[in-house]
């Protein structure tokens, strides 16, 4: 099928995949297996790893009959296009995440006492970080239920909810573990700082893919109807990227950084549905990709969150609510960690972070937003690109959902005017 991961890029890692996958089953005691791969994602589901999805059937130590499900996220290999994307960087990322930053986090709700833990993420195998063949290998969400939403739809309240609530809780685990642990915390936030950006924004590429985003999404707002909105917007391109690298370095948020998730968008959040609920009301949310996690402020995430996988109407009828239950998630999971919210991260201090970090939410809405409402045929095979040049043409596509586009994006605008937030 054409919107599937190539077969070659899929070829491409199979024997890799199949080595790491060997490994895994020797030390979890698999006899007499086999191996089977095939693509996990489709294109537009991923853009820094190839994806896939690895059933194996055996037999355990009992010699009983076993079916695991895996994940296998594999670096492209592409030259031209690591040499544009820090790929290296952001696996080795998303390896520290699972095995130094979570078992710290579950360490600390282990010895709390917590009956309700925080552990919206895959289960962690194993990784590699050889030159070429990064690769991580995880459980396979899909097959315990949680489902993928399909990117084109904002997310409506009950999803947006669960998720606000969930990154409280998140976010909780760092407050506490810095007040509670605070040498363990200064080693993970030492080695989580924000490095993926700030190799990004400096080529001559993204600054002037950036200048081509931002002319689109200028095209979002009326010049006369929407004046103030307009001419703002027309301002702030011109020091876009020299306003973003400073919010998303950890210092700008001094006692308040968190280890954040960092990449905040849809196609990072799989739910799960009761019979009765489905597909309105998910039960359960897990994370993903934590290729981009960074230590700074909570808002980071929010404003990624809300600015791209919801949309105006649901914004201006539930924004103020949906900040204030994730600081109330926030708060109670801080008290049952044993550590004071009132403290550590007042609602005062949450608003402020707000109106001066949510300008991150605005950059990623206009990149994200392009393309979660392009088709898939539309988005360009990254895996076979020959130059840079050629890369950076073929994402100057126009998709035929361009309208939807625009109505979205015009409403991220229009909220930053509303809300009095810094852009």
């Amino acid at each position: 099928m054409p919107d599937e991961i190539p077969t070659e890029i899929l070829d491409l890692v199979t024997d890799e995949v199949q080595v790491h996958m060997e490994k895994l089953i020797k030390e979890l005691g698999i006899t007499n297996h086999t191996i089977n791969i095939v693509a996990g994602s489709i294109r537009g589901d991923n853009y820094l790893g190839i994806i896939a999805k690895v059933t194996v059937n055996g037999e355990d130590k009992n010699g009983e009959n076993k079916t695991l499900h895996f994940i296998v996220k594999s670096a492209p290999r592409n030259e031209v296009f690591r040499s544009i994307i820090p790929i290296q960087s952001a696996f080795d990322r998303e390896i520290y995440m699972y095995s130094k930053v979570f078992p710290e986090f579950y360490k600390l709700q282990e010895e709390r006492g917590i009956s309700k833990p925080f552990k919206s993420i895959a289960k962690f195998y194993k990784s590699t970080m050889e030159d070429m063949n990064e690769s991580l290998i995880m459980e396979d969400m899909k097959e315990l239920g949680f489902e993928m939403r399909d990117r084109h739809e904002p997310l409506n309240y009950n999803h947006t909810l669960l998720v606000m609530k969930e990154y409280g809780r998140y976010h909780a685990l760092s407050f506490a573990l810095r007040d509670q642990k605070p040498e363990i915390f200064q080693e993970l936030f030492d080695n989580t700082q924000e490095t993926f950006f700030n190799s990004c924004n400096q080529s001559d590429l993204t600054k002037k893919a950036q200048k081509e985003n931002n002319e689109r999404a200028l095209k979002s707002l009326d010049p006369i109807a929407d004046k103030i909105a307009y001419d703002k917007f027309k301002k702030f391109h011109d020091n876009m990227l020299k306003t973003v690298d400073y919010v998303l370095q950890s210092e700008s948020a001094g006692k308040y950084a968190v280890i954040g998730h960092g990449d905040s968008w849809v196609n990072n959040m799989l739910f799960k549905y009761d019979n009765i609920s489905k597909p309105h009301s998910p039960s359960e949310v897990c994370l993903l990709d934590w290729q981009l996690a960074r230590a700074g402020s909570p808002a980071l995430d929010l404003a990624y969150f809300i600015f791209t996988c919801t949309d105006k109407p649901l914004r201006d009828q539930y924004y103020d609510h949906l900040i204030q239950e994730y600081h109330k998630s926030l708060s109670s999971f801080l008290r049952e960690l044993g550590s004071d919210p009132d403290k550590l991260f007042p609602f005062e201090v949450l608003q402020e972070h707000l109106k001066k970090f949510c300008v991150f939410g605005m950059y990623m809405a206009i990149m994200i937003l392009y393309m979660m409402n392009s088709e898939v045929e539309e988005i360009p095979d990254i895996h076979n690109i020959t130059d840079s040049e050629e890369c950076f043409e073929e994402w100057k596509y126009e998709t035929k959902n361009i309208q939807k586009y625009y109505a979205r994006m015009r409403g991220v605008v229009l909220d930053f005017i509303k809300f009095g937030y810094e852009f």
